[in-house]
């Protein structure tokens, strides 16, 4: 019996969820909805003509970055290991000709490439026949990660599974015997919990600001405002899902973002796209319950103000600011909607300018940590390095407009009628203004995350000046 040396047999390797995490059709989708939002009314059009039709239309408009792709480092390693042996190494991928070749070109250990093209969308059983056709049956192991690959393996003298899924692998042992199993399962629920940014959720605390300072404490109120909150919750978690689709590119090149789960493509972009109607219907299926139509109608406003955001209104200087500004105060006003509460000219007025201040720290962190020597302008966003100290006045000057207006706002007669002791209100206003400069003492130093409100939920100081103001919220009412 003749042995079969392994550096004889080719090497062949899919593209899409085995050597990268991610998926080429749905990369270049996502790059044409983010250059024209439009297209989202074209694409499925293209679909209903094929995938393989889709690819190479797309291909017209748009071509990814293939250098941020997120590549499956264990898979490499394991080219590169056997290549090194003298094996030949072949990329035998579904996705279109122009794409394969650049990623290949890119990564500089293919022998040869084949892809999808002359009409023929290269997966499944047309994957196995042409590689039977240039190899011969089982004359080369295979490198996959989907269903679809079942008639390769079959085709292969020996199988590789790249596993994502339990569930997937359970399915498929039971049809094919894997010589490799590549990767662990990951935690779909830890993924999933991390995509959605549950830590941001107490953004929508907000909320509930304007029944408390109303002292209308009711327990009907109280159920409805909660619905009310995660309604929010859950159409904020698409924003950001929509928002990280968005930025997939700019986040692959950030030193932190680069790990959420869809830039590191931990979620696919296939279940991103499938999870975001689920949360709009969430969302405002849970509005229903607020019995509030103006709810409904500001939480409409919210989702499509943060759905221009995402895709243009960001990419404007100041006007980002202003909108992260009123997009924090539209929480402030559901919360008057629900709870049935009035909300002053002062209040109204506050929000928007200690949100402001806290909307140009944010920017005034990310042009901070910024290297001159490399870059001078923030990715995806239009601020200079040369505007730090324009921002640097803006955000304290528009702090210390909101001490001055809550000042106004504690003045008031209606405010002043809802506390035995209201003079006590005014010792709120050297904590805040503390509270706010220190922040911006923290981000000027270099000590501050990119989100200013994320860092005062981590931050004890922050806590204490809570405490603080509690404290004396109480104490005025005694």
């Amino acid at each position: 019996m003749t042995t079969i040396n392994d550096s004889s047999i080719p090497l062949c390797v899919d593209l899409d969820g085995t050597l990268t995490k991610s998926d080429l059709l749905f990369e270049s989708i996502i790059y044409l909805l983010k250059k024209n939002l439009f297209f989202i009314f074209i694409i499925p059009f293209w679909l209903f003509k094929g995938k393989y039709f889709t690819k190479f239309k797309l291909l017209e408009y748009v071509i990814i970055n293939v250098k941020s792709l997120p590549f499956n480092q264990e898979i490499l390693n394991y080219i590169m290991l056997e290549k090194s042996k003298g094996r030949k190494i072949v990329l035998v991928t579904a996705t279109a000709k122009p794409l394969a070749d650049l990623v290949a070109e890119y990564l500089k250990i293919f022998d040869d490439v084949i892809s999808s093209c002359s009409n023929i969308n290269l997966l499944g059983i047309e994957k196995a026949e042409m590689l039977n056709k240039i190899f011969g049956a089982k004359q080369f192991d295979y490198i996959g990660d989907s269903v679809k690959d079942v008639p390769v393996w079959f085709s292969a003298r020996k199988s590789y599974l790249v596993d994502i899924n339990n569930k997937l692998f359970s399915k498929l042992k039971s049809q094919v015997t894997f010589d490799k199993v590549f990767n662990s399962e990951q935690n779909s629920w830890s993924v999933f919990i991390s995509q959605i940014r549950i830590h941001q959720w107490t953004k929508n605390l907000i909320i509930f600001i304007p029944m408390i300072l109303a002292h209308t404490l009711e327990l009907d109120g109280i159920y409805q405002t909660i619905f009310g909150f995660f309604a929010l919750c859950m159409v904020a978690s698409t924003i950001y899902l929509i928002n990280d689709l968005a930025d997939i590119e700019s986040d692959r090149n950030h030193s932190s973002k680069k790990n959420r789960p869809i830039a590191s493509g931990k979620l696919k972009i296939s279940s991103a796209f499938k999870l975001i109607p689920i949360l709009i219907v969430f969302g405002f299926g849970l509005a229903f319950f607020t019995s509030s139509i103006d709810f409904m109608f500001l939480l409409g406003i919210y989702f499509l103000t943060s759905l221009a955001y995402s895709f243009y209104l960001k990419k404007l200087y100041l006007i980002d600011i202003i909108i992260l500004s009123f997009l924090y105060t539209l929480r402030l006003l559901a919360g008057g909607v629900i709870s049935e509460t009035t909300i002053s000219p002062w209040l109204f007025s506050f929000s928007l300018f200690i949100f402001l201040s806290l909307g140009a720290l944010k920017r005034y962190t990310e042009l901070k940590g910024l290297d001159p020597k490399k870059i001078n302008k923030t990715r995806g966003r239009d601020y200079f390095i040369e505007d730090i100290p324009l921002i640097l006045t803006l955000g304290i000057s528009s702090g210390i407009m909101s001490t001055l207006i809550l000042a106004l706002y504690i003045n008031n007669p209606a405010v002043v009628e809802l506390y035995i002791k209201p003079e006590l209100l005014f010792l709120i206003i050297p904590v805040l203004f503390h509270w706010i400069l220190r922040l911006w003492f923290i981000a000027h130093r270099g000590n501050m995350n990119d989100d200013p409100i994320i860092f005062a939920i981590k931050d004890k100081s922050s806590y204490i000046s809570l405490l603080i103001i509690i404290v004396i919220g109480i104490g005025a009412t005694l």
